[in-house]
């Protein structure tokens, strides 16, 4: 599998132009042999700022792709009109078994910072878990200062690997979107979290699970500490960056024991 990150720089004036291009090169990918994903993202924090990731099952099929007539006749036009274009090509990247299986919390991180595209591609990876009726209850807060992230490890008894990392995600559950009957909510959280740390394994990075909720007595703190409305309940916190050590090889731990099949 082959992931390619293309980010894209425009100016104001042209950017509705750019959006109507790549609308149509996803269009028009998406129904090519090989194509596995086709997303363009805009950036939330960043108005001059777009980006495409596209996903390819194999070199060869990616070769067709760039001979398309779509891709010859959109792609140079696009690096016409951006101010900035680079792309960012990835061909190892885990495979679902692999990051499950090699997944491994990380203690102590390096110092280098997580670039605003990875943070979105793991919390939109976090958004695509299950979730009842659709509700969708998470809320992510991205915490890069320095102060915020030592007050933090301070704050939770299990938070010492927050004093290395460069970010962490706060996830919280807006009971609004829960509903009166939202009881399944910490379920919903609990696979955003996994899905979010699998994509991280996924981009070479390394995470840590700090658990708030149910804690009452820690989801006040984190409530306090971020001056969060009512609404929110801190429900976890995500350490990521890349790992400072080499990492153990994990031990197995598929156990037969451990099944069970109900028979009639």
């Amino acid at each position: 599998m082959i992931r390619i990150n293309v980010t894209i720089e425009v100016k104001s004036e042209v950017r509705a132009q750019v959006m109507e291009l790549l609308r149509e090169m996803s269009e028009l990918s998406r129904q090519e042999k090989g194509c596995i994903g086709y997303e363009i993202l805009e950036n939330n924090r960043l108005d001059n700022v777009l980006m495409i990731i596209e996903t390819w099952e194999n070199e060869t099929l990616l070769a067709v792709h760039k001979g398309s007539d779509h891709f010859v006749r959109i792609i140079p036009r696009v690096r016409e009109l951006a101010t900035e274009m680079c792309s960012q090509k990835f061909t190892d990247m885990a495979a679902v078994n692999e990051a499950i299986v090699g997944r491994r919390s990380v203690r102590n991180y390096a110092p280098d910072k997580v670039c605003v595209e990875t943070i979105e591609r793991l919390l939109r990876a976090a958004m695509y878990a299950p979730s009842v009726k659709d509700r969708r209850p998470w809320e992510f807060f991205v915490i890069e200062e320095r102060e915020h992230l030592d007050v933090l490890a301070g704050t939770l008894p299990e938070g010492l690997a927050l004093r290395t990392a460069p970010v962490a995600i706060l996830v919280c559950c807006n009971t609004r979107q829960a509903g009166l009957d939202g009881g399944n909510w910490p379920q919903e959280l609990g696979a955003s979290v996994q899905n979010l740390m699998l994509q991280a394994y996924g981009e070479k990075l390394g995470t840590t699970w700090v658990g708030i909720y149910p804690q009452m007595h820690r989801v006040h703190q984190v409530k306090t500490l971020f001056h969060l409305s009512s609404e929110f309940v801190p429900f976890a916190v995500v350490a990521i960056g890349r790992s400072a050590d080499e990492q153990s090889t994990v031990p197995e731990r598929y156990d037969p024991s451990k099944i069970h099949f109900i028979t009639r």
